[in-house]
Formats: structure tokens, sequence, C-alpha cells
């Protein structure tokens, strides 16, 4: 009996191409793969570090209430026990030198608390200010793979740009696009 011989495929030039492509997509595949790897790491490594910027603030606006809180009664403490009528100059002049410097005290937190609690609420430019401290940390603390996401993000704006730039010359060509 005889053995079947195996069916060779021709090589042509149309096998190569598919080839090609397979070859390419399997490329891509890993490379988004990758990428998303990266863009997980960085995801995750940034929101730990807002939430714990945003924990700071929290308790930062918390001590700073507290101190404005005993600050506001040792003032008014103070203008409880002013000096009557008959009191000397210099125990006048001692109370309202304690009195502005307990004001000025007073400013001096209130101004601080508007600064924690514009951090911790307010928004930057592009993010919240809070996200934006802590990608500044992330970059400070994490060099390698904030280099490594910018360098995807910008390698996916370049695929969009040149994607967008083919389509745009298909349809100035009249042809459709294909999917």
């Amino acid at each position: 009996m005889k053995m079947p011989t195996p069916i060779n495929p021709p090589a042509d030039d149309a096998g190569q191409g598919i080839e090609a492509q397979v070859q390419a997509l399997a490329a891509e595949q890993a490379a988004l793969l990758q990428g998303s790897s990266v863009q997980a790491r960085y995801d995750q490594a940034l929101g730990e570090l807002v939430e714990q910027k945003a924990d700071q603030a929290g308790a930062l606006e918390q001590r700073l209430e507290n101190m404005l809180d005993r600050q506001q009664a040792q003032l008014q403490q103070n203008m409880a026990s002013r000096p009557g009528m008959i009191a000397l100059p210099s125990t006048r002049a001692a109370w309202e030198q304690a009195n502005q410097r307990c004001q000025a005290r007073l400013q001096q937190l209130q101004a601080r608390l508007e600064r924690v609690q514009d951090l911790h609420h307010g928004m930057g430019l592009y993010s919240p200010r809070i996200e934006e401290m802590a990608a500044r940390q992330l970059r400070a603390q994490q060099p390698e793979l904030v280099e490594q996401w910018s360098l995807q993000r910008q390698a996916e704006r370049s695929l969009t740009e040149t994607q967008r730039r083919s389509l745009t010359q298909e349809l100035s060509r009249g042809r459709t696009p294909s999917p």
C-alpha cells in the first residue's frame, strides 16, 4: 500500500502576505497587552498616591480646624479678661499685645486652612489638584514607569494620527474606508 504524499501548498505571494499579516497582528496584540499592563500599573500607582494625598489633606484639614477652634476659644477668653477702667496702662498694653498676637495667629491658621482646602478640593488646569500632586510624586518616585507610560501614550497618539491621516486620504480620493 502506498502512503499518500503530503500536499504542500505552493509558496506564493498571497500565502506570504497572509503570514505577514498574521505576524503583524500578533505583534500588535502583544504590544497592546504589554501596553495595558503599563497603563494598569500606572493607574494603580497613581490611584494609591491620590488616595494617600487625599487622606493627608483630610487629616491636615482636621488638625487645622481643631487648632482654629482652640485659638478662637483663647481669643474669647482673652476678650473676657479685658482689664478694667482702673487697670494700669502697662496691663492694658500687655492685654492688647496678647490680643493682637492671638488675632494674628487666628488669621494665619485660617489662611492655612483655606490653602489646604483649596489643594484638597480645588481643580488644577486639567485635573483635581490632589491628582496633579500625586502625579508629580509618582514622577519622582517611579520615573521609569512614568517614562514607559508616556512612551505608550505617545505611540497611541501617533497611531491615532496615522489612522486619521489615512482615513482623510481615502476620503479625499473618493473611496469609502474599509473596516
